[in-house]
């Protein structure tokens, strides 16, 4: 049967068309890719490229990190900076609810914590939150910039935990008197019924057990 002209130019169209996408698929995927290589291992000079390659910035590991939280645990602050500059979502988090600033405070990059805080990621939230996971770490640095812009000293977990306890139970002495200064509630007991006190008493902590007692508190 044969064809009219019109007919066999939006066919053809259509191949054109389909081929463009099809063959443009596997570039974007390869940067896509490569991006997540280049963050893995750390090789800044590459992640630059690949961006403006077009590279998914909130590209994601078989473990469902993104490329931040990868950075993150990097401790590489320029990734971050890049990846933040060409768009990355600060917010997103892996199959833990862990996000990229969370990360960054648990592995002690202040640089990055404030990159992400200047892009509007959450400093503060319900759950393990960054106060907590620096803390947990005695960060004390990021302790005191987390507490200056907003977040709840005595915000807890899931099991009641704060981040006093996990100060104390860190046997971190600089980051346990700090939240202290800063008011933290010493007397707040978790789902286990245990405070800070009896965390650092456990733990042998006896120079944390001096601090805590000499502020008052008994148990």
């Amino acid at each position: 049967m044969n064809r009219s002209p019109w007919n066999q130019w939006r066919i053809a169209s259509v191949i054109t068309l389909f081929c463009t996408v099809f063959l443009c698929l596997p570039v974007y995927a390869g940067a896509d890719e490569d991006l997540i290589s280049a963050v893995e291992n750390n090789k800044t000079h590459r992640i630059k490229s690949l961006l403006e390659e077009g590279a998914n910035p909130d590209m994601r590991d078989l473990h469902d990190e993104t490329a931040l939280m990868l950075a993150a645990r990097n401790k590489n602050p320029e990734m971050g900076r890049l990846l933040l500059e060409a768009g990355a979502h600060p917010d997103l988090q892996n199959r833990y609810g862990e996000t990229a600033v969370m990360l960054a405070s648990y592995y002690g990059q202040l640089d990055l914590v404030k990159q992400l805080y200047a892009k509007g990621a959450k400093i503060d939230h319900d759950g393990w939150n960054p106060l907590i996971y620096a803390a947990s770490r005695g960060y004390r640095e990021i302790v005191e910039f987390l507490l200056s812009y907003g977040a709840r000293i005595n915000a807890t977990t899931d099991n009641g935990t704060t981040a006093l306890m996990m100060a104390a139970r860190g046997n971190h002495y600089e980051t346990v008197d700090l939240l202290l200064k800063h008011g933290a509630d010493a007397r707040i007991r978790n789902e286990a019924d245990g405070t800070a006190l009896e965390w650092a008493k456990k733990q042998g902590h006896t120079d944390i057990v001096q601090l805590l007692s000499h502020n008052g508190i008994t148990n």
